[in-house]
């Protein structure tokens, strides 16, 4: 196996480190040992620009040959977003295709762009419609566009190949979806899984049975501490492994989750690559578990560079025994498990819920003032059965079924 990008496999920061910072002194490209060297990751690896971008394509390639998924002539649907991580991957994907050798990549790219920017002004939506639409036709991709707020509620969504009828009731027809007292941590919860489901809606219209989307490790990593935060412990490895296995009839894959940032950032700038940039929001990093995590991961990386590593290789080691899944939820789609003769932490939860809203009642047996407790729960048992523990959650903030 070509040994080109051996020294990318350990991840690094997922912002730019200051110069200051930099634990390198000088000397010739890591790899080569010939060429000075123009890029330092993780403060003390430096590169330079040949060998920074073999070791990106190897990484790339070497991700998608690994898992042996993917065959010549399968169509693949690639989750377009703004930003340095779609625009990598598109390059990626172009010049794997182009490639004249053995090494080329032998399946059919369906971009698919969802618009969820409805907190922003229909000419600044139209400004990314339009720029992402002339970075897909100048790689010479087709590209397909749905709108969030239409497809909500809608089991066959809407795709147009030219451009979206956008209004300002977007925000609207998704307010009206939850109720109001929903927080910011059960919002985001709730619109990160609708979209999931309308990418899965979409790779099924359009007969892909793949689905490309550009997280990267320090997405990773701050999902998978998010997830066991929420209760979602059982779905880490569908939520932050390579592959996504939820759906029967559509895997999404994840073949950016080793590289950060920083690699991708000054891939596009080697390449000359201009990626759809939107104005960042102030984000209040206390305003939600996600953003908490988020922040936490990034400030624990700026003083601990193996941070993120360690973090995803921990979540690729955690695996869900298959023969414990009952059923699938009815939201996320995740495994719902067997009711085992131990009590599982979901059940302690719930129980402790459930007791420290009653006084007890000394009168009656132990297992009889359970009974009655799990009489006045949010959820009856069939109801539970439908949910894992994290969407039981989640489902009473919903006005319309999904």
């Amino acid at each position: 196996m070509c040994s080109v990008g051996e020294g990318f496999e350990d991840e690094g920061g997922s912002r730019m480190e200051k110069a200051a910072s930099a634990n390198w002194k000088g000397g010739k490209c890591n790899k080569c040992r010939e060429n000075d060297p123009v890029i330092l990751l993780r403060k003390k690896d430096a590169y330079c620009k040949a060998c920074f971008l073999a070791g990106a394509n190897h990484k790339f390639k070497a991700l998608l040959g690994k898992s042996k998924l993917i065959h010549p002539k399968d169509r693949v649907l690639i989750a377009c977003e703004t930003g340095h991580p779609t625009m990598s991957l598109l390059h990626l994907l172009r010049s794997g295709l182009d490639l004249n050798t053995q090494k080329k990549l032998r399946f059919e790219p369906v971009l698919v762009y969802v618009e969820d920017n409805y907190h922003m002004s229909i000419g600044e939506r139209q400004r990314i419609i339009r720029s992402i639409n002339n970075e897909t036709s100048r790689l010479k991709f087709p590209l397909h566009l749905v709108s969030f707020a239409d497809s909500i509620n809608r089991k066959n969504v809407l795709i147009s190949q030219k451009s979206l009828a956008l209004n300002r009731c977007d925000q609207g027809k998704v307010n009206a979806m939850f109720d109001q007292s929903i927080n910011k941590t059960n919002r985001r919860q709730l619109l990160h899984i609708m979209k999931r489901n309308i990418l899965l809606t979409v790779a099924k219209q359009l007969n892909c049975k793949y689905i490309f989307t550009p997280e990267l490790s320090m997405d990773i990593a701050s999902s998978l501490l998010t997830n066991i935060a929420l209760g979602r412990g059982s779905q880490v490895p569908d939520d932050t492994g390579f592959c996504d296995g939820r759906d029967s009839e559509v895997k999404i894959l994840r073949p950016l989750r080793n590289f950060d940032m920083k690699e991708l950032a000054m891939y596009n700038v080697f390449h000359k690559l201009e990626p759809v940039s939107v104005n960042p929001a102030q984000i209040d990093q206390y305003s939600s578990v996600q953003d908490l995590m988020s922040y936490f991961i990034i400030d624990l990386q700026e003083n601990y560079p193996a941070t993120i590593t360690t973090v995803v290789k921990t979540g690729d080691k955690l695996a869900l025994n298959q023969s414990m899944i009952a059923v699938q939820c009815k939201l996320c789609q995740s495994a719902i498990l067997r009711n085992s003769k131990g009590l599982s932490s979901a059940e302690s939860t719930r129980f402790s819920k459930l007791t420290s809203n009653e006084l007890p009642d000394h009168n009656v047996s132990g297992p009889e003032r359970y009974l009655k407790l799990t009489e006045k729960s949010d959820h009856s048992p069939q109801e539970r059965q439908q949910y894992c523990f994290s969407c039981s959650k989640l489902s009473r903030h919903l006005l319309e079924e999904i």
